[in-house]
């Protein structure tokens, strides 16, 4: 999965000797039939598929496009279920799913059902046939059936329980939620005239918000207020609770705010509101990384719920699988404002991942960032290589390294 899913990156790095080592890959020993167990369905729509249509997109190289054709034909069965929501994982050397799960009972999660409309759409339009696009279409149809409306609680009924519809649950932009609504924004871009996607983005930015908190102890500081991304439960209480996931967020922003029309952006202050929200939600995201001993964010914070903006790691989040998020934002922001803060805090990033989670051969995954030295874990996430380093890359790079009016990044930065 690595190689494929880090062949974008060696592309916009200029890595082409590396790059064509992973083609070798892709055209002589890539075999679907090894994938024999069930793997999230997701997941190998953005990092498999997507790598594949990334590479195709930027290099041209149709044995690319060969390939994910022939992955997106052994996908396709699992997006065909009564309520036209995705099931969670497939057999891809099978073509099988449900052995290791009721899809009668397990529940959809928001942001799986919402992330694979990019791809597909993209490989209906690069091959003609459709049938790509339907199904992506279905499953966003049976989300707005169900009654999505700006924002939307993180599970929906499971795939093959008849007519989708919300479960009461919680509302959120990390976990379970959050590429669900990266991809309204992009597929509006991808398709301007569909503007039931710009709709939809247009609602979910009326609600966040509510979701949003200013940080007490930032305010006076020019350029450098930050505000909490928190969640609320199904009951509308607030959860003082922030995902590192959820740091993709004021990038989203800044992509909405160089793309929508000036018209939208004028209504209700919104253009007022999403700067603030773009900036001070990027410099928590930052303080996550910078305001541990590693330098390196955990995965989730707890805010104080007396307001005080204090905030604390706990059992369980300590871990950091070297998230681009951050990075992601960092590179939106810059790209939106030009201002040297944006790369003054990638550079605090990315020399915290090299001097904290370097090992032979790679970037581990670290047990505890409020510790040093670190512990590393015998891993390294495919999006470290995919997202983290691209965007960090991007950031310091001339915009015409990577124009944003031409390529729409999907959700594991594929272009």
């Amino acid at each position: 999965m690595t190689i494929i899913d880090s062949l974008t990156t060696l592309w916009l790095m200029g890595l082409r000797r590396e790059f064509d080592e992973g083609l070798a890959f892709v055209e002589r020993d890539l075999d679907f039939d090894t994938a024999d167990r069930e793997i999230s369905v997701f997941e190998v729509v953005i990092r498999a598929l997507g790598g594949l249509l990334g590479a195709h997109s930027l290099s041209g190289r149709q044995i690319f496009l060969e390939r994910a054709v022939e992955l997106a034909e052994r996908i396709l069965p699992a997006l065909n279920t009564s309520s036209g929501l995705p099931l969670p994982r497939w057999n891809l050397a099978r073509g099988q799913g449900k052995g290791t799960y009721d899809p009668r009972k397990e529940p959809t999660i928001l942001a799986e059902a919402g992330s694979f409309q990019l791809e597909f759409r993209y490989l209906s339009a690069v091959t003609g046939d459709l049938r790509y696009s339907k199904a992506a279409e279905r499953a966003s149809q049976a989300i707005r059936d169900a009654g999505a409306n700006g924002l939307v609680p993180v599970h929906l009924t499971p795939a093959e329980a008849g007519t989708p519809q919300l479960m009461p649950d919680r509302l959120a932009m990390g976990a379970l939620a959050d590429s669900y609504y990266e991809y309204l924004l992009k597929q509006w871009l991808q398709s301007p005239e569909e503007t039931q996607h710009r709709d939809a983005w247009l609602a979910v930015m009326d609600a966040l918000p509510s979701l949003v908190v200013p940080d007490p102890r930032s305010e006076g500081h020019e350029g450098n207020v930050k505000l909490q991304l928190t969640e609320k439960d199904s009951q509308g209480g607030r959860i003082w609770k922030m995902d590192h996931l959820s740091c993709f967020v004021p990038g989203m922003i800044a992509l909405g705010l160089r793309s929508m029309p000036e018209d939208e952006l004028l209504k209700n202050g919104r253009n007022d509101t999403w700067h603030r929200m773009a900036t001070g939600l990027t410099s928590t995201c930052a303080h996550l990384w910078m305001d541990t001993q590693s330098g390196l964010a955990p995965e989730w914070v707890f805010f104080d719920k007396q307001g005080s903006g204090k905030k604390t790691v706990p059992r369980g989040a300590q871990h950091s699988y070297l998230r681009p998020e951050t990075a992601e934002s960092l590179f939106y922001l810059y790209r939106m404002t030009g201002h040297a803060r944006y790369r003054k805090w990638g550079k605090k990033l990315f020399r915290s991942i090299v001097e904290n989670s370097k090992v032979d051969g790679g970037y581990g995954s670290v047990q505890d960032v409020t510790v040093l030295p670190t512990k590393k874990m015998d891993e390294m996430q495919s999006f470290v290589m995919a997202e983290t380093f691209k965007y960090l890359y991007l950031l310091f790079s001339p915009a015409e390294v990577f124009d944003l009016d031409r390529y729409i990044l999907n959700t594991e930065a594929g272009p």
